[in-house]
């Protein structure tokens, strides 16, 4: 009877191992476990407003971080990068790219494609709603991990695209607090704006995008200063005010610039004098030779003689190829838009012509609307 008891306690013991064993060899996917798949880029209300000229260019590169398991062998991880231009519930889903990396790069071409063919009216702005899935592989059979929803404000295009501006209200304006006196920023390309205004000292400005209403708004964040910071963005009236942005310590004229994109924004002493080059001009294309135009504050004009043929643009300092104005497509040898270049990262616009003929000509800039004349 001994011997049968010892026998039955070796056969526990042995099956006790065992199963401890099979437990170590055999670790469970613990889905409770899993960080799931989170988008970085770009931030939450970012606003594009899509250009035909930028058919080819990148609109924004779409970045999230990896889901981790509790499993460190896992293989074939995918991930589903969903749009939906109805709501946030995406029961209209579609699907821009289902593959095993955690970025996807759009042009501004496909997804103006995109919006229109979700019947979007082209020149107005649009939430548009952003999501990733992830997933271990299709057989599986284990439930699927979804992200955060990003979204994001973009105006698809025609082929003439009417860009809506941005407003700047605040005690440091002109209009004071009263959203229906807002003062319209002015578009300088793809998602910047600026606006030269007088600001009072050590008070506040803000953002809207339609006169008469809080939201859409821009303000800041604690780190906001009176030289620049981060946008943060109110999409409607059921989130909280941001902060608004403090003025400069000294009341006078300033170069406030928003990136609706990027959600940054620049206050600056506009620059108090703008020189003339260019092969249309006697200082030929030397940035050190460029000829000082009249005028201060945004409003500029000069009288001189031309050659005749050639181009000519406009810099800001001396030696330097940044800031600079050129113009677009549309610029002629008497008049057009400027298209403004803020630094060495942003590609040359095109020069502007001068006239054809040689003789005495009065040249106006205007750097607050973006506007030239040649007479």
């Amino acid at each position: 009877m001994k011997r049968f008891f010892l026998f039955l306690i070796i056969i526990t013991g042995l099956s006790l191992v065992y199963s401890c064993s099979k437990e170590e060899r055999d670790p469970v996917l613990d889905m409770s476990q899993a960080d799931k798949p989170a988008i970085t880029f770009p931030a939450d209300g970012a606003a594009f407003v899509l250009a035909e000229a930028d058919i080819a260019n990148e609109m924004t590169n779409f970045q999230w971080s990896a889901t981790k398991y509790n499993l460190d062998n896992l293989s074939d991880s995918k991930y589903i990068l969903q749009m939906d231009v109805v709501d946030n519930t995406f029961a209209n889903a579609l699907t821009l790219q289902s593959a095993g990396t955690n970025s996807f790069s759009i042009t501004v071409g496909a997804m103006n494609q995109k919006l229109l063919g979700a019947n979007l009216t082209t020149g107005e702005s649009h939430n548009v709603y952003f999501r990733v899935i992830s997933f271990i592989n299709s057989q599986t059979g284990y439930e699927s991990l979804i992200s955060n929803v990003l979204t994001l404000a973009i105006t698809p295009y025609t082929d003439v695209v009417l860009v809506k501006p941005i407003y700047m209200l605040g005690d440091a304006t002109d209009a004071g607090w009263t959203n229906t006196l807002a003062l319209p920023l002015t578009h300088v390309g793809g998602s910047v704006f600026s606006i030269v205004a007088n600001l009072q000292a050590a008070k506040g400005i803000k953002f809207i995008s339609k006169l008469g209403a809080w939201a859409p708004q821009w303000g800041t964040d604690a780190a906001g200063t009176s030289t620049g910071g981060v946008l943060v963005y109110r999409p409607d009236e059921t989130v909280p005010d941001p902060a608004q942005i403090p003025s400069p310590a000294e009341a006078g004229q300033y170069l406030i610039t928003v990136d609706t994109a990027l959600l940054t924004y620049t206050i600056g002493s506009p620059s108090p004098e703008l020189y003339l080059l260019g092969d249309g001009s006697p200082a030929g294309w030397s940035n050190t030779d460029a000829i000082p135009m009249n005028g201060t504050g945004g409003n500029y004009s000069l009288t001189l003689d031309l050659p005749g043929g050639g181009f000519l643009k406009f810099i800001t300092t001396l030696g330097q190829w940044a800031p600079m104005y050129g113009t677009d497509a549309t610029g002629t040898a008497t008049g057009g838009p400027l298209v403004y270049r803020p630094d060495e990262a942003t590609t040359d616009p095109p020069a502007i012509p001068a006239p054809a003929a040689a003789g005495s000509y009065t040249i106006t800039v205007n750097t607050t609307n973006l506007t030239y004349t040649i007479e």
